[in-house]
């Protein structure tokens, strides 16, 4: 095994998301020299109807070229890993063709519902018993993904990066800073929208950062702004005194990225209760979770009319959190645990 494995790290690594978050943390594991590589995607990029058409069908066209570029990369670099993140147009062909240049561990990395009809291609399922090793946020998704034919499926659980997700103060997110009660970041569901509703007809201010936000079914005392992204997604967490905790239901989410991300900015987080944000954080400590609407609003004015509390929950949050193992590069360095397994199982195979 050599001092460093070379990896290749694949996805769409515009500044801000959270590929580039995990290709990061990648880079800076001692034992591992990281080769980027960007997919060119972009949020929020144009896509013909053709295209959009595929997409709905389950059978994503490789609009920027992956599959080659990623072949391209592998013989110019000859990696001992490479680890694709979230792409659904790698294929059966490319994976096969990797063997060519040597024992290359191939590792996929899903951070949504792995097996959800807006997830899973058919150029992913076709490929899943082609991965060395597959990782996935969701533990349900462990046994699904076998029943499917995946040969190594892993769970890993979701983290934070704290270089952008740290404690601002008002200089640093300007008068904005706290200027609401509740603060949400995210996208529209119709669930979402009827608790946010119920926190605006109840006289709280709420604002939402995030796009496709309907003005027609929106309380219009809720103030909407633009999604934003690494740094300017920080500061908009820091505009409410408390930050809403919505899981998505499309991705069957008992706990996400934002659990962590907003803890470990010391942000005091109201949530819905689950077991595995239980198991995370502490219920009236770590998080403060809600079960239904009337819950939510009843939670809300409790912490908005007790500053002592807010603060002892945004303290005990953050500790939870880094204390907790959920780091963008601690995730790294368990995943990178998985890879040299599978590498060492591939190279003794050789030797059979």
């Amino acid at each position: 095994m050599p001092t460093k494995i070379k990896v290749i790290y694949q996805g769409a690594l515009w500044k801000g998301s959270t590929a580039a978050m995990r290709a990061e943390a990648f880079g800076a594991l001692p034992a591992v020299q990281c080769v980027p590589l960007d997919t060119g995607a972009v949020i929020g990029g144009k896509a013909s109807i053709y295209n959009r058409v595929m997409w709905k069908l389950g059978r994503p066209n490789d609009t920027y070229k992956e599959n080659e570029a990623l072949m391209a990369t592998v013989e110019r670099e000859r990696p001992d890993a490479i680890l694709v993140d979230s792409s659904r147009v790698i294929t059966v062909a490319t994976l096969r063709a990797m063997r060519n240049f040597g024992p290359i561990v191939r590792a996929y990395y899903s951070p949504d519902d792995s097996i959800g009809r807006h997830f899973l291609s058919a150029q992913l399922e076709a490929s899943l018993p082609l991965w060395d090793v597959f990782f996935t946020n969701k533990q349900v998704n462990v046994p699904e993904l076998k029943a499917l034919g995946a040969a190594n499926p892993v769970h890993v659980g979701k983290g934070c990066d704290p270089a952008i997700h740290r404690p601002l103060v008002q200089s640093e997110v300007g008068t904005e800073y706290d200027s609401c009660d509740l603060v949400f970041v995210g996208s529209f569901e119709a669930e979402r929208c009827r608790s946010i509703n119920r926190l605006a007809g109840a006289g709280m201010r709420v604002v939402v950062w995030g796009d496709n936000w309907p003005s027609r079914v929106l309380d219009p005392r809720v103030t909407v702004r633009p999604a934003q992204y690494g740094t300017d997604y920080g500061k908009a967490l820091h505009t409410g005194k408390i930050a809403l905790g919505f899981l998505r239901k499309l991705n069957r989410d008992t706990i996400t990225s934002r659990s962590w991300e907003t803890t470990a900015m010391g942000r005091p987080l109201l949530a819905e209760k689950t077991d595995d944000h239980d198991t995370a954080f502490i219920d009236g400590e770590g998080y403060v979770g809600f079960t239904d609407d009337d819950d939510l609003v009843a939670k809300a004015r409790t912490l908005l009319g007790n500053d002592e509390l807010r603060l002892r929950l945004a303290e005990k949050g953050r500790e939870r959190c880094l204390s907790s193992g959920a780091s963008t590069v601690q995730r790294a360095m368990e995943m990178l645990g998985h890879i040299q397994a599978a590498r060492e199982r591939i190279l003794g195979q050789l030797v059979e």
